[in-house]
């Protein structure tokens, strides 16, 4: 690729980059165990893909990459990851007044994920996660306009253990009814219906979401969509739930240079301990990309979720009311050596703490190694 040219490689405008890395490392607790930690040497490897591409009628981006690492200690369960993501994000003006729009978020993965809702916070083998949205947007009036969109989720274990009561699929039908109050400001009232379906678990559900909010530009560079209001659950063997829930984004972006999300949700998500019907979950997370010149580079991001799972009102399988705190944050260094290698390091930890001894756990991961860019 000729992407390098303008720049130093991994900063290069080109809209399409590609990204070759090999690093080794230290793990102290591979099986984000409570007790009797493995720790080992680990190499991995990945290589990532993205391409930009942005018209007055068609915005597109897609993000793919590939990559595992493998442990040289003998560990009790499997010794190495599997890292496949996917992204695509993709908004087409097909009249000034219809705007067409997609977002695919697709993973295979070994570690948990703590940014996005269903999933473990522990390493339980491999699963598939996916969340996938469809859009379409009608300008009525020059101030009124309605969005209905159409999302697919599902998060799928290949542990049998894990997966008779983690696996599941949502779908979300929802439609927002939108008026510009200024031309930096849009008023929002959304109502969602969500049904989801386990594979295994008797806790089968749908849900209504009313809500209210605002989608603001505070300046060329800062964004800010805000949604609030209440959700109400039936599910289809036992009982109801209710709760407020909320939801809030802050973008910023300073051209290729700087980017920093800080995003938000309060509500009722999918459970991953066996006898929970429900789990109300406060996550919020922020992440930044900082580029702070030609050659050096770093990324930051740190998550944070409070989880209380909510028993079942009846059945032999029902757990007590418990609580989680969880965190997990990460930096990665890089420097470009030329325009087509550099170096990079970083630090990962992760702390899990649920009141349960057998449960919590702590994590430490330290790696470098080498990265080409084209």
């Amino acid at each position: 690729m000729q992407g390098s040219a303008s720049g130093a490689g991994v900063f290069s405008r080109s809209p399409l980059r590609i990204i070759a890395d090999v690093t080794g490392g230290y793990d102290d607790n591979v099986n984000s165990a409570s007790s009797h930690q493995e720790g080992s040497a680990f190499t991995g490897g990945n290589l990532t893909l993205s391409y930009n591409s942005e018209s007055p009628r068609l915005y597109l981006t897609l993000n793919a990459g590939a990559g595992g690492r493998y442990y040289y200690a003998r560990l009790s369960s499997q010794n190495y990851d599997v890292d496949l993501q996917g992204a695509m994000t993709v908004t087409y003006r097909a009249t000034p007044r219809l705007t067409l729009g997609a977002t695919v978020i697709a993973a295979y993965l070994t570690e948990p994920s703590f940014t996005y809702a269903g999933g473990t916070n522990y390493r339980n083998g491999n699963y598939l996660y996916t969340t996938d949205k469809l859009f379409l947007a009608y300008v009525w009036a020059p101030r009124l306009s309605t969005k209905t969109s159409y999302t697919f989720a599902a998060t799928n274990y290949e542990n049998a253990s894990v997966a008779m009561f983690s696996n599941y699929i949502s779908n979300i039908f929802g439609n927002e009814l939108r008026f510009l109050l200024a031309p930096t400001t849009t008023l929002v009232g959304e109502y969602r219906f969500e049904v989801v379906s386990y594979e295994d678990a008797p806790l089968n559900s749908t849900t209504h979401f009313l809500l209210a909010g605002l989608d603001h530009r505070f300046n060329p560079h800062l964004t800010g969509i805000l949604r609030g209001g209440a959700e109400f659950r039936s599910y289809q063997d036992e009982g109801n739930r209710n709760g407020p829930f909320f939801e809030g984004n802050l973008n910023y972006a300073l051209g290729s240079r700087t980017s920093v999300s800080w995003i938000n949700r309060y509500g009722l998500e999918e459970p991953y301990v066996s006898g929970a019907q429900s789990a109300t979950v406060f996550r919020t997370g922020l992440l930044g990309k900082f580029n702070m010149t030609p050659r050096i580079g770093w990324t930051a991001e740190v998550t944070y979720a409070h989880i209380d799972y909510n028993s079942l009102t009846s059945g032999v399988t029902s757990s007590p009311p418990s609580s989680e705190n969880a965190i997990d944050a990460g930096i990665d260094v890089r420097y470009r050596i030329t325009p087509l290698l550099g170096v990079q390091a970083g630090y990962h930890y992760t702390k899990v703490d649920s009141g349960n001894v057998s449960q919590d756990y702590s994590r430490n991961r330290v790696f470098a190694g080498l990265n080409v860019a084209f």
